[in-house]
């Protein structure tokens, strides 16, 4: 069964509690606009107890601005007191001590809105790993969804299910996958033209191809193992004829068991065999 992309859950339930959030803000500034309202505050000053006289242009951060004391009628210090800040910034607020409004938050809002970042936060988190986990990459199981554009006769079908076995970026900057599908065949889609549809799969089946599939292709060495990665995932090996070279286990699966200092029969992948130069393709 195809692994479900669990995204379209998460962004939903995200976007809820992100309303939710954003409604106990409105409504804690509604509260306070009312506040405002009904306790006369100076529009003049915004309730801050000056106001800008003069400003250049030359800095968009208003750094520059220069004030003086509000002199609307009725606006004291008392007044401002009672009336509190309106609850709006300006680019001026953040360069006056006390002139930057933030909401207030009753012990039972703050329990709300702590809660619900909480949740928010955890679901970005998982939307995240989500989106990794779903992105074509090595040792995932793909689909390809679009064939792409060019000459139809090199297009790759659509419908075709593989394993990623390489990923890289051309030098056009377009990241290609090589997928092998469950009859071995090769194709070289766009990682653009795929969707992961099981990205935990079960090698057994595409290791037990690939033994296979090296038994009929593949090219017979006697190696020495020399060491081996730390990672685990190659070996460096030399040959009976002084060939030394590192060798992802994954293509020689008779590597796993070997320790430092055996020697044994291994099957090599055709084309690694070619790269390493032990053997020798014919010219055209």
């Amino acid at each position: 069964m195809a692994a479900e992309n669990q995204n379209d859950q998460l962004k939903e339930l995200l976007n809820k509690h992100t309303q939710e959030l954003r409604a106990l803000d409105n409504c804690v500034k509604d509260r306070e606009v009312r506040r405002f309202d009904e306790s006369n505050g100076c529009k003049s000053c915004r309730g801050r107890g000056w106001v800008v006289t003069w400003d250049t242009m030359d800095s968009m951060s208003g750094c520059y601005h220069e004030h003086t004391a509000c002199s609307a009628e009725g606006c004291t210090s008392e007044t401002r007191q009672n009336s509190g800040l309106e609850p709006k910034n300006n680019k001026y607020d953040g360069f006056h001590n006390g002139s930057h409004w933030s909401p207030q938050y009753n012990s039972d809002e703050l329990a709300i809105k702590s809660d619900l970042e909480e949740k928010i936060g955890k679901l970005r988190f998982e939307i995240e790993s989500e989106t990794r986990r779903f992105t074509p990459s090595e040792g995932k199981v793909v689909k390809v969804v679009s064939s792409g554009r060019g000459p139809k006769a090199k297009r790759i079908p659509t419908g075709i299910i593989g394993i990623v076995k390489k990923s890289w970026t051309n030098d056009w900057g377009v990241n290609k996958l090589l997928i092998i599908d469950s009859r071995g065949q090769k194709w070289w889609p766009k990682a653009e033209h795929v969707e992961v549809t099981d990205p935990e799969p079960d090698m057994g089946p595409w290791e037990k191809m690939e033994s296979e599939e090296r038994q009929v292709s593949g090219y017979p060495v006697i190696a020495t193992v020399k060491r081996k990665a730390r990672s685990g995932k190659a070996t460096f090996v030399r040959t009976t004829t002084g060939v030394e070279m590192w060798v992802p286990m994954s293509q020689a699966s008779e590597l796993k068991e070997a320790k430092v200092g055996d020697t044994l029969s291994i099957m090599l992948p055709m084309w690694l065999a070619t790269q390493k130069g032990l053997v020798v393709q014919p010219s055209q």
